[in-house]
């Protein structure tokens, strides 16, 4: 574990801009996805969609809107199966019979070109005597669909634009906020379920074949974007069912109770940089993480603390968690250690022990006697309701009769 040297406020305010600007550049940076048949008009939808619909290969030449454009074609002349269909997993694209009932296709003269046409190369781009048509790839999409139960709907409805579109691709599938039209609740199921793909705990499947399954935000405004493993905590008060339609309790507790934590919840090369984040509010890593244990372990492995030897320990400056006169007493230096103990005892005692303070604070024999309450403590108001709630606090370093009591 590397360590380095104390800085100075104008340094941390550096590390904390620069820690800041890094996180910047990885919230604005897109992974590409490249698409296959994305020549044929397949662009990648955003979000979960992929994960729904996985992706496409469609080398093919087609255009609905000269075919819907005619007036006298509608979807169910092609798409012959989709009236009937009651599963997402059957195949309701056109075969070569639904084409010949227009086209006079003939396979022993694939060059012919007629009107309609007729020619191989018009509808498979690239096609060649001596090799076999490029099949299509459509894979099964992740979610369960009955084409037969919305018979009555337009097609136009859960498949917008694809009358003015050549090929259609996915971008032409039904999305969530189209289906939400219906499933309400009240003209149908608005139940996770009812269209997406369950396990044996009824839960929806999150990790698909085209991907995982991640919401964007459109029905819950809970959107899994980046951060979000940080800033849930609102989404699930207020989304408890919602967040239990996908998670069972266990993936909670594995990290808020969990011994080990998911390593991706902090940025990377983040213990060079934690220093800043912890300085600034404790309690949130106190949330994770046990300062006595995995803190205080790690700071005197690598030296930083100040219990113990530590082969990482070096002499002089350079080996110091604080700067010099951090702990000067008597004007000798700037003496810091005072005023950050006042705001923040348990900063300090996440590294030192009471025997650290004692050695300069205790009235006991030996020690520098070196009052931590300031002038006019003995008496005051303060001091007496210390004593009150916890007198044997007093006895650590007042050991004389005369001195116990705030009198």
């Amino acid at each position: 574990m590397s360590r380095r040297a104390p800085s100075s406020p104008a340094a941390s305010s550096a590390v904390a801009r620069s820690l800041l600007a890094l996180i910047g550049l990885a919230l604005v940076a897109i992974t590409a996805v490249t698409v296959a048949g994305r020549a044929a008009g397949d662009a990648a939808p955003p979000g979960p969609a992929v994960a729904v619909f996985p992706l496409q290969r469609l080398p093919l030449t087609f255009s609905h809107a000269r075919h819907l454009g005619r007036g006298d074609v509608v979807c169910t002349d092609c798409h012959t199966r989709a009236a009937t269909s009651r599963s997402a997993l059957d195949r309701l694209t056109p075969d070569e019979a639904a084409c010949r009932r227009c086209h006079a296709i003939d396979r022993g003269q694939p060059a012919r070109d007629d009107h309609p046409v007729t020619a191989c190369v018009a509808c498979h781009p690239g096609w060649q005597a001596d090799r076999a048509v490029e099949r299509i790839d459509i894979p099964p999409p992740a979610i369960k669909f009955s084409h037969a139960a919305h018979a009555a709907t337009a097609c136009a409805a859960c498949h917008p634009g694809v009358a003015q579109a050549d090929l259609a691709t996915r971008d032409h599938l039904p999305r969530m906020d189209a289906c939400l039209t219906c499933h309400d609740d009240v003209t149908a199921s608005g139940a996770c379920t009812t269209c997406h793909l369950a396990d044996r705990a009824g839960r929806v499947q999150t990790a698909l074949p085209g991907g995982a399954l991640i919401p964007t935000g459109g029905v819950s405004g809970a959107a899994h974007g980046p951060g979000f493993d940080q800033e849930h905590a609102q989404a699930s008060r207020g989304l408890g069912a919602a967040c239990a339609s996908c998670h069972a309790q266990a993936f909670c507790v594995d990290c808020h109770l969990g011994v080990a934590k998911p390593l991706a919840f902090h940025a990377g090369d983040y213990v060079t940089t934690h220093a800043v984040e912890a300085r600034r509010n404790q309690p949130d890593c106190s949330t994770c993480h046990r300062t006595q244990s995995f803190c205080v372990g790690c700071h005197e492995r690598s030296g930083v603390g100040a219990r113990g030897a530590s082969g990482f320990r070096t002499a002089g400056e350079v080996g110091r968690f604080h700067p010099a006169g951090w702990a000067d007493a008597g004007g000798r230096g700037p003496n810091h250690h005072a005023r950050e103990a006042q705001r923040n005892l348990r900063q300090c005692t996440s590294c030192h022990r009471e025997d650290d303070c004692r050695a300069c604070h205790s009235a006991e024999p030996g020690g520098l006697r070196v009052s931590p309450h300031g002038p006019g403590w003995r008496g005051s108001a303060r001091c007496q309701a210390l004593a009150a709630r916890n007198g044997r606090m007093c006895l650590r370093c007042h050991t004389e009769t005369t001195a116990i009591s705030c009198d």
